[in-house]
């Protein structure tokens, strides 16, 4: 019985987003929970139906067929009272025409297609952000609500009710694929909320833990998935799925054995994946060559990433080179963010106090008002320069405005190396 189980569990966690992609699109958003409650019957079916008689031959052949007699059943006993998806509905109230019709939306091309129709849906924009990743992981990545509350580290409650609240939001959306002429603004949506998803696993916010390598999987498993349709596929796709491979390349060196994060200055680069650079630098040559109608956000944070990935060291790498990669990339984003990461690449020229002064400059933006980040990177550079009260008098001030224990620690023991350092050249 285990191993029934565990075999069910693993074409769920592989298999149950295709298929409710598929039911979606059949039943239309707005009866997503019946696609869903389906979908869970045939795998209910599956497990005592294997348990009695054996697993078959062709275990997802199996419950892919008992999927698509489970969606004619929830057909039959409601078409009376529900409308399906808008350009299926004749053709699924009609008993002529429905066993058909469910055939076809099974086919390999169709659930191609609605697999993408449910990425662009799971990262609607109207989606509150702390509800996406939770909606991703159960609906794109195939994640049980129990494996969603080991990732995120909430309780069973919680995720149940931010699942709730975005099924809710989507009921009013149609489950298509975007017009062309909104498709690039839909495509940067979606490749924002991939690229956060990665970063929650590559910089976790979670106080218990530095990192989360199945979600940067998962984010870029979904990535390769745009990659695949050339008819959606961009220039920002390619970059941002080399961003996560310049990034993902370095993840065995950032934490150590007792789970705390390791400052790229400090990573032992014997232990980055060399494939993973051949891939992002593949992927980045196809950026560069591909249509530019895009914002070109990723481009330039792939080539800043590949910056830091290509030097032999930390001391050689090419700091202002990455200057110039940060200045294109505040000229398309306008991002305060990118430039306190571009403060820091200016201090790392040897200009650290152009880099303070641009700090200081910005930190009262209204997204960084209450950001531990400008007073953690002025710690950072004062104690570059060797300020000792400057340096602990910022790091206080940026425990104070947040970020994790990890965070934390990590900024003080930065802090006091550097103040090694410059006591030592001195």
């Amino acid at each position: 019985m285990h191993d029934i189980k565990l075999l069910i569990g693993q074409i769920y966690k592989s298999d149950s987003a295709r298929l409710l992609a598929v039911l979606t699109r059949i039943f239309g958003s707005h009866n997503f929970e019946l696609a869903e409650d389906t979908l869970q019957d045939a795998f209910r079916k599956a497990l005592v139906f294997w348990q009695q008689n054996g697993v078959p031959e062709n275990p997802l052949g199996w419950i892919i067929r008992t999927a698509k007699n489970q969606a004619i059943d929830t057909i039959r006993a409601n078409k009376t009272k529900t409308k399906f998806a808008d350009d299926l509905t004749q053709l699924l109230e009609s008993e002529w025409s429905l066993g058909s019709t469910v055939e076809q939306e099974f086919t390999a091309s169709n659930i191609k297609d609605d697999e993408l129709r449910m990425i662009f849906m799971c990262c609607h924009e109207d989606i509150n952000p702390e509800n996406r990743i939770p909606f991703i992981l159960k609906t794109l990545c195939g994640f049980s609500i129990k494996a969603i509350e080991r990732a995120l580290l909430l309780p069973e409650a919680t995720v149940k009710k931010r699942l709730l609240r975005t099924k809710e939001k989507l009921k009013s959306h149609k489950f298509e694929l975007p017009v062309p002429e909104k498709l690039v603004m839909a495509m940067d949506t979606v490749h924002t909320v991939l690229y956060l998803l990665f970063n929650e696993g590559f910089h976790s916010s979670d106080e218990r833990r530095a990192t989360n390598k199945l979600f940067c999987q998962e984010a870029i498993g979904l990535v390769n998935l745009l990659i695949e349709e050339p008819k959606i596929v961009n220039r920002d796709t390619f970059a941002l799925f080399a961003l996560m491979h310049f990034h993902i390349a370095r993840f065995e060196s950032k934490v150590d054995k007792d789970g705390f994060n390791i400052p790229i200055d400090q990573q032992d680069r014997k232990l980055w994946k060399t494939e993973y650079f051949i891939t992002a630098n593949q992927f980045l040559n196809l950026a560069q060559s591909a249509s530019n109608e895009v914002s070109n956000r990723f481009f330039y944070e792939a080539l800043i990433a590949r910056e830091h990935c290509r030097a032999i060291n930390f001391e050689q790498t090419n700091w202002n080179l990455i200057v110039e990669h940060y200045e294109k990339l505040i000229e398309i984003t306008d991002s305060p963010i990118a430039r306190l990461n571009q403060a820091i690449a200016i201090g790392y020229t040897g200009d650290t106090s152009t880099a303070i002064k641009q700090i200081e400059s910005i930190a009262g933006h209204k997204s960084l008002k209450h950001s531990h980040m400008p007073s953690a990177i002025l710690a950072h550079l004062n104690a570059k320069v060797g300020d000792e009260q400057q340096a602990y008098q910022f790091a206080a001030e940026a425990k104070q405005k947040g970020g994790t224990l990890h965070e934390h620690r990590l900024m003080m023991n930065q802090i006091e190396r550097l103040l090694n350092k410059t006591k030592q050249a001195s």
